[in-house]
């Protein structure tokens, strides 16, 4: 495959002959290229501090949490 040759007019030549419905798809894939080439990272948001005033989650506040979100799954009739 010729990566490093192809030109701007042979790419538009063959997104010419692409079905319309494939387009939302490659919009999907050419803003994905461009956040992976972004040359400055995002600025991120510290948040070590957030949960300092709670009490720590415990092994079981876990085990309770799935258990009321996932106690009735698949009891519903339909």
């Amino acid at each position: 495959m010729r990566l490093l040759t192809v030109t701007k007019a042979e790419i538009i030549d063959e997104l010419d002959e692409l079905p319309p419905e494939s387009l939302p798809e490659l919009q999907a894939f050419i803003e994905f290229l461009r956040f992976k080439s972004e040359k400055e990272p995002k600025k991120l948001i510290r948040l070590g501090g957030l949960w300092k005033d709670l009490p720590p989650v415990t092994e079981e506040d876990i085990a309770e949490a799935r258990r009321e979100m996932w106690g009735q799954f698949g009891e519903r009739e339909l």
